[in-house]
């Protein structure tokens, strides 16, 4: 990268060398987005929401493959100059984060960071900032993807109609939202999203690098699950798919291979496969992605040579918690593929 360019972002991008320090500290800006931002009564975003219908789901594919050559993640510096007790963030090996890609909230799962720092100290203003990450991200083969902004009626109808919820607990914003960006780069080994906010006073930068959860907890095995049918008539796993997609992981092949095991030790169960999954984003959606998901474990069996006829797969959405999903554990919870003992 010549001199010129990187006059011209005004911000170094990490290339080769090493990230600079980013530690939690104890002053961080006070969140204000609460406050700050109010949520449009309920009838009138009823009536929004009425008034124009609801775009079709983001398709990720559409996107186009970058070919730059990502620095270490999260991927973009500090402002050059920026003194490190002005230095705010917080980070996260393994989380869910939320991003607007088109005109609605999506889940994404990964590795998380978000830094932040005061507009003031590092003697930007609020635009001069939003541009200087806007290049920076373009030039490593980021597109915008969102059309909507937090407080889109349509948006906050469709996901509680509580604002001040999307903005501080689902999107993680510490600051009145002015300007709101998000930015996608997909590359042929990952999808990684960042979200650009300013304000007057602060910005804020939250990047994702989507990849599935390291297995910490085994899965159950064919035993367990026969005994958890016997006593119960049903049995709960949680498979790991891609991010809001029906492709099994790896391990969830190993979840799947436990299942046909138990379908060959007992020739005579039969088993209906049911998709669930939580509340957030459409309905409509939910219901179809759970399908999705219970017909690819069914799929999966009838390639190891379990009989159609002992099989039945059907999509639940969110309709079935086990668990609050106002929690990010409890939605953990409702994400999971159940197995029912059929008679």
């Amino acid at each position: 990268m010549s001199p010129k360019f990187k006059l011209a972002l005004g911000l170094t991008l990490c290339l080769s060398i090493p990230l600079l320090g980013c530690k939690r500290n104890s002053e961080t800006p006070q969140p204000q987005a609460a406050a700050a931002v109010s949520a449009a009564p309920a009838p009138a975003l009823a009536a929004a929401a009425a008034s124009k219908p609801t775009k079709a789901v983001f398709d990720i594919d559409s996107i186009p493959l970058s070919s730059v050559v990502l620095p270490p993640f999260p991927y973009l510096d500090w402002p050059q100059g920026l003194a490190d007790g002005d230095r705010f963030s917080d980070k996260s090996a393994f989380d869910r984060a939320y991003v607007i890609a088109g005109d609605q909230l999506q889940a994404v799962e990964g590795r998380i960071e978000s830094r932040r720092f005061r507009n003031s100290d590092a003697q930007l203003s609020q635009l001069a900032a939003q541009r200087n990450y806007e290049s920076a991200i373009k030039a490593l083969g980021g597109v915008k993807v969102n059309t909507a902004l937090p407080s889109d009626p349509i948006l906050v109808a469709a996901n509680g109609g509580d604002v001040g919820d999307i903005v501080v607990n689902k999107l993680g914003l510490k600051d009145y939202v002015n300007a709101y960006d998000v930015y996608l780069i997909r590359t042929p080994e990952r999808n990684v999203w960042i979200a650009v906010t300013s304000s007057s006073t602060s910005t804020q930068i939250t990047a994702i690098e989507e990849q599935a959860m390291k297995q910490q907890v085994a899965f159950v095995t064919a035993d367990a699950m026969q005994s958890a049918l016997n006593a119960q008539g049903h049995v709960a796993l949680y498979i790991n798919f891609d991010n809001d997609k029906a492709q099994l992981k790896p391990d969830g092949l190993n979840a799947v291979d436990e299942i046909a095991k138990l379908l060959k030790q007992d020739a005579a169960l039969k088993l209906a496969i049911e998709g669930h999954t939580d509340n957030s984003g459409d309905a409509q959606h939910n219901k179809a992605l759970s399908q999705q998901r219970a017909d690819a474990v069914m799929t999966t069996l009838l390639t190891k040579g379990i009989d159609k006829g002992r099989l039945s797969a059907s999509g639940r959405g969110a309709d079935q918690p086990v668990a609050d999903n106002g929690s990010d554990q409890g939605r953990a919870k409702n994400r999971r593929v159940e197995l029912v003992k059929q008679s």
